[in-house]
C-alpha cells in the first residue's frame, strides 16, 4: 500500500510541474518514478517531452525509445519522439514518427485531433521543402484551428510555393486570431517588403516592433523599407537599434551602409561594410559598395581590391565588374579596364554600358578598328546614347573617315541640341576638312550656345552605387517556422 501510494504522489506531483512548465522539477519526479516503475511507459514518456521541453534532444530520443519499446504503439511517444528528432534537425525521422503517431491515435478522426496532426506535419514538410504538400495539410488545419501559429506556417508554405498574395492574405487572417502575436506582424511586414510595397510593409513592421521591443528582424526589415522610402535617418536609427540587439548579423550592418551613403558619410559607409564583410566574408554586395565609398573618398587601390574581393566571391556579379572596369578607366589602367568590361558584356550582353566602355578602352588603346563595332552595338542597344554617338564620331575622325564622323555628331547634336561642345568638336572637323565657311558658322553657334549656359555632354556615367532589393536577398533575415507542441 505504501509503495502504491508514494507512486501515486509522484504522479500528481509530476502533473502539477508539468501544469505550471517547471520541468526540471517534473523531471526529476518522474526519473524517480521510473526507478520505482520502469516498464511504465506512460512515466517514460511524460519525462522525454521535459527532456524535450528543455531542448536535451539527445537524452529525449533515449527516454521516448525506451517508452516505445514498453509500448510500440503508443501515439503520445511517436508525437514527442517527433519533436525531439526535429529539435535534433532529423526533419526527415521527424516526420515519420509523426505519421506513426497519427496512425496509433485512436482519436484521430476527431476534428479538432486531425487538425492538430495536419498541422504538425505540414510544419515538418514545410521544413523539408515540399511546400506544395505543405500547403495541402496546412490548409486542413486551419479550416478546423482557429491558430496563429498554423495560419503563419501556411503563410510561409505559401510563400515559398509562389503563392505570395495568398502569403499576405493568410498573414492578415492570422492578425485577426491573435492581434497581439508579434511575429504574425512581423510576417506580414516581411511578406510586403519582398513584394516591394514599402509603404505598406512599415505599418506592420512597426507594430511588430510595439508587440516585441526586442525583435532585432523587425527593426532590420523596418531600417531598411524606411531608408528606400526616403526616411534615411528613421531608417538608420532602426537599423542601429537591429544591430544593437544583433550586433553579429552582417546583412544589418551592410544596411546601414546603404543608408549611410545618402547621406555622403563614406567613412562611415567604409566602417559598416568593413563590419558586415568581417561578419559574412562571402557578402559580394558588401565588398561592392565598400569599393565605391573608397572611390569617393579617392582611396583608389583600395576600392580597386575592394571589387576584386567582390568577384572573388563570385565571378559573375555584373556590378562588381562595372565598378571595377570604371575604376580602371579612371586610372588609365586601359588593358585592365577593356578586359572587366568584356567580362561585363559577357555577363550582360544587352548592356549598353558594357559596349560602350570595350569600345572606349580600344580607343584609348589605339585600336581603332576595332572600337567601332563596339560604339555601334551600344548605339543599337540605346539609340539616344549621346556620348557613343559622339565618342563614335571621333573615332572616325582619327581614321579620317570625316563623312561617317561628321554624321555620328550630327546625330548626337540631334539629341543634345543645346550641347555647345558638340557645336564644337564638329566645327574641329570642318577645320580639318577645310571648309572654313562651315567651321565659322558652327563655332559661332558654340560661343552663342556656352553664352546661354551650355548643356554639356556627360563623358562617363556615375558609378552605380546601389542595387534595387531582391526579394529574400541573400543573408537578409527572414520569418521562420513555428512548431507546435504535441500532447
Amino acid at each position: 500500500m505504501k509503495s502504491w501510494f508514494g507512486a501515486k504522489l509522484l504522479k500528481l506531483r509530476g502533473a502539477y510541474c508539468l501544469r505550471h512548465k517547471r520541468y526540471e522539477a517534473a523531471l526529476a519526479i518522474y526519473s524517480r518514478l521510473l526507478e520505482r516503475e520502469p516498464e511504465n511507459a506512460h512515466a517514460s514518456c511524460l519525462a522525454g517531452y521535459c527532456l524535450v521541453e528543455l531542448g536535451r534532444g539527445q537524452e529525449a530520443v533515449v527516454m521516448l525509445d525506451r517508452a516505445l519499446q514498453i509500448r510500440p504503439d503508443y501515439s503520445s511517444a511517436h508525437a514527442q519522439l517527433s519533436r525531439a528528432l526535429d529539435q535534433l534537425g532529423e526533419t526527415e525521422a521527424a516526420l515519420e514518427y509523426a505519421q506513426r503517431a497519427v496512425r496509433n491515435d485512436v482519436r484521430r478522426d476527431d476534428p479538432k485531433r486531425a487538425a492538430k496532426w495536419n498541422g504538425r506535419i505540414g510544419y515538418l514538410l514545410s521544413k523539408r521543402g515540399d511546400w506544395a504538400s505543405a500547403v495541402e495539410y496546412l490548409r486542413l488545419a486551419s479550416q478546423e484551428r482557429s491558430d496563429a501559429v498554423v495560419y503563419d506556417n501556411l503563410a510561409l508554405a505559401l510563400w515559398n510555393s509562389g503563392d505570395k498574395e495568398g502569403c499576405v492574405d493568410t498573414y492578415r487572417a492570422a492578425i485577426l486570431l491573435n492581434p497581439r502575436d508579434a511575429d504574425v506582424h512581423y510576417g506580414l511586414g516581411w511578406a510586403l517588403y519582398n513584394l516591394l510595397r514599402y509603404e505598406e510593409a512599415v505599418e506592420p513592421l512597426r507594430r511588430a516592433i510595439q508587440l516585441a521591443p526586442a525583435h532585432a528582424d523587425a527593426y532590420h526589415h523596418l531600417g531598411v523599407v524606411l531608408t528606400y522610402t526616403g526616411h534615411p535617418d528613421e531608417g538608420l536609427d532602426a537599423l542601429r537599434r537591429a544591430a544593437t540587439l544583433r550586433h553579429d548579423h552582417a546583412e544589418t550592418h551592410y544596411w546601414i551602409g546603404r543608408a549611410l551613403e545618402d547621406k555622403g558619410d563614406w567613412e562611415g559607409v567604409v566602417s559598416a561594410h568593413r563590419q558586415a564583410t568581417s561578419l559574412d566574408p562571402n557578402h559580394a554586395d558588401a565588398y561592392v559598395n565598400l569599393g565605391v565609398a573608397y572611390s569617393n573618398l579617392g582611396r583608389s587601390e583600395e576600392e580597386i581590391e575592394a571589387f576584386k574581393a567582390a568577384i572573388r566571391i563570385d565571378d559573375k556579379h555584373a556590378l562588381a565588374w562595372g565598378n571595377l572596369a570604371l575604376a580602371y578607366s579612371e586610372r588609365e589602367m586601359h588593358q585592365e579596364a577593356l578586359e572587366a568590361y568584356e567580362k561585363l558584356c559577357e555577363l550582360q550582353p544587352e548592356n549598353e554600358m558594357g559596349h560602350y566602355g570595350v569600345a572606349l578602352s580600344l580607343g584609348n588603346l589605339e585600336r581603332f578598328e576595332e572600337a567601332v563595332p563596339k560604339y555601334q552595338r551600344a548605339i543599337e542597344l540605346d539609340p539616344t546614347f549621346v556620348i557613343a554617338h559622339e565618342y563614335l564620331g571621333y573615332i572616325y575622325l582619327l581614321m579620317d573617315r570625316f563623312s561617317e564622323a561628321i554624321a555620328c555628331y550630327e546625330r548626337a547634336m540631334e539629341l543634345a541640341p543645346g550641347s555647345a561642345q558638340l557645336h564644337a568638336e564638329l566645327a574641329d572637323i570642318y577645320e580639318k576638312m577645310g571648309n572654313s565657311e562651315e567651321e565659322r558658322r558652327l563655332r559661332e553657334l558654340a560661343e552663342e550656345l556656352e553664352r546661354r549656359g551650355n548643356d554639356p555632354v556627360v563623358a562617363f556615367p556615375k558609378k552605380p552605387i546601389v542595387k534595387e532589393p531582391a526579394a529574400n536577398s541573400p543573408g537578409a533575415p527572414s520569418t521562420e517556422l513555428k512548431t507546435q507542441k504535441t500532447s
